[in-house]
């Protein structure tokens, strides 16, 4: 006897058999129950979930000697003729090769008939959509009102090239995809019933490749077995066999293209491409591979691949930052569509791993990710900052005289760290009027010249209250906006853009605004009343002191940044 296919020997005789269409089967089998079967039905979806066997397992259902039952006998005449293909009342019909009006002229006029050996005649038409116009013209008055005892099913994998006439007279049920769960499982079940030996891995493989079609699945089952005769199935056999790239091969070349070896990674897609492996598919399969690095990155570990687990490659998945990935497959699907219309796709993809290897593309993505990073350090900084803040000055008094009570926060901190209203008020009582009218006619040129400045930035939306041969003090919305001036690096810069402009200036200083409220009605009653002694003489103001002239040039801003994040664990070599 001559061989049959997987797909073929295996295919589904009963409702219960059918694999991941239970609402569809639920439906039929109720309609069957209840006495409510309709004279034509839809089945569309996409190929290899069930369309035709579920079509054959209906009419075996109503046929059946023992039925109409949701449990055909399998036994009967009825029964074993539908599942042979020789019951004359079960007519298929390809609609790909019977598509003109004279065929359905036919088939309409053998409609007139009854049913030979069964009970009712069940018409399946395969691949409706394939009908021409004039074809569905003629078939619309016999699947609007057959005779009662005939059915028709349609099956189609484009039900948006079905005219709506057609579509209107009849009961639409949608496949969907199998899911690779039930895929695996029918897999796995077969293999037992075969007695071949497959690894988890290779179904893993075969299942993705299916992409939810049962019968692709089980027509590469077939492949594969027929290849590695006799022997364990493993992933690298389905790779062999599909005409994928190996998980190995795709690794060895991003390894490549990360350390920049452009040249090793076109002499690795050459040997790819000598061994039959086609220049789309291993552009597609990057993508795929880098899909699934990003989908771990992310926390998504679904894949169940040895590769993903070996030490390298963990080791290289955690150097490529995410932004690279991104970057990575973007070049891949520029190049994917170049290479749709185009008869070089060998110079697309040698150009695009160009692209990739170079360091141009690693440093911009790097760059991406160490943003994102300080945009993320900077925001909890806010927090903590703001949250400190808070703990610092929780009193909001209503009046002059109640101001003094802020005196009692001030153990909280250390006068070394934070400015000190004293300092304040040595530059009031020396404030140069003519210098901050010349600053201030000045500034907005340097706020145009210096945009990119962090500090200017921030500063531009202050206020200049006071200027002293030797220091000048800014008023900002809050403590974040000041204390984030006063940090080393922007502080260094702003520094030496206003020293430019007044060489004497020795320190700058920043001032909340709601603080500077207070210190500079404390300053105006101190005039008007004659009163010696400041009301705020202790006032704590929540801003880091800058630092000193004389420490500009001893700072080192990376070996901060280090102290902060290490501690007293780093440890420093001249």
């Amino acid at each position: 006897m001559a061989y049959v296919a997987l797909y073929r020997a295996y295919r589904p005789q009963l409702f219960s058999e059918v694999v991941d269409q239970k609402p569809i089967v639920k439906t039929l089998e109720n309609a069957i129950l209840n006495d409510k079967v309709a004279h034509a039905y839809l089945f569309c979806g996409p190929r290899g979930t069930g369309k035709t066997t579920l079509a054959k397992i209906f009419a075996k259902a109503l046929n059946c000697e023992n039925g109409p039952t949701i449990t055909p006998c399998e036994e009967c005449e009825v029964c074993r003729s539908i599942k042979q293909g020789t019951n004359p009342d079960v007519i298929e019909i390809d609609a790909a090769s019977n598509n003109g009006a004279d065929d359905i002229r036919s088939l309409r006029d053998s409609v007139k008939f009854l049913p030979s050996m069964s009970r009712y005649k069940v018409y399946i038409i395969d691949e409706v959509h394939m009908l021409s116009n004039a074809a569905f013209n003629a078939l619309l008055k016999t699947l609007e009102e057959p005779p009662k005892y005939v059915v028709f099913i349609l099956c189609t994998t484009e039900p948006y090239k079905i005219p709506e006439t057609i579509l209107s007279r009849c009961q639409r049920f949608d496949f969907k995809a199998i899911s690779q769960s039930g895929i695996s499982e029918r897999i796995k079940e077969i293999c037992d019933k075969e007695n071949i030996k497959i690894t988890e891995e290779a179904i893993n493989e075969i299942t993705n490749l299916a992409e939810g079609g049962m019968r692709d699945a089980l027509s590469l089952l077939d492949q594969v077995i027929s290849y590695v005769a006799n022997k364990e199935i493993e992933v690298n056999d389905v790779f062999e066999v599909s005409g994928n790239v190996a998980g190995v091969d795709l690794f060895n070349l991003l390894n490549l293209i990360y350390n920049s070896k452009s040249e090793e990674a076109i002499d690795y897609i050459s040997k790819l491409y000598d061994s039959g492996k086609e220049i789309d598919k291993i552009t597609s399969d990057l993508i795929l591979f880098l899909r699934d690095i990003l989908l771990l990155k992310t926390g998504i570990n679904s894949f169940n691949k040895a590769l993903f687990k070996e030490k390298e490659f963990i080791e290289l998945i955690d150097k490529i930052g995410k932004s690279l990935i991104f970057s990575w497959i973007d070049l891949l699907n520029e190049a994917s569509n170049q290479m749709k219309f185009s008869n070089q796709k060998r110079s697309y993809l040698d150009l695009c791993i160009l692209k990739m290897s170079d360091e141009k593309t690693k440093y911009e993505s790097s760059i991406n990710d160490r943003i994102k990073y300080l945009e993320t350090t900077i925001l909890n900084l806010q927090a903590t900052v703001n949250k400190k803040n808070s703990e610092i000055i929780n009193i909001k008094p209503t009046n002059i005289s109640d101001l003094n009570n802020i005196n009692d926060k001030k153990e909280s901190k250390n006068d070394d760290e934070f400015i000190d209203i004293k300092e304040i008020n040595e530059i009031l009582n020396n404030a140069n009027k003519e210098i901050r009218e010349k600053f201030n006619k000045e500034w907005p040129l340097m706020q145009i010249k210096y945009q990119d400045i962090l500090a200017v930035s921030i500063l531009k939306y202050g206020k200049v209250v006071a200027v002293s041969d030797k220091s000048i003090i800014f008023v900002l919305q809050d403590e974040g906006f000041c204390n984030r001036v006063m940090k080393y690096e922007n502080y260094i810069q702003m520094y030496e853009i206003i020293n430019k402009q007044i060489p004497s200036i020795e320190k700058i200083i920043t001032i909340p605004k709601n603080i500077w409220l207070k210190i500079a009605a404390d300053f105006k009653k101190k005039y008007q009343e004659g009163i010696e002694k400041p009301i705020l003489d202790n006032i704590i103001i929540p801003v880091k002191k800058p630092i000193k002239k004389e420490e500009i040039k001893d700072k080192d801003p990376v070996i901060d940044k280090l102290k902060d994040l290490f501690g007293d664990k780093l440890e420093i070599k001249e």
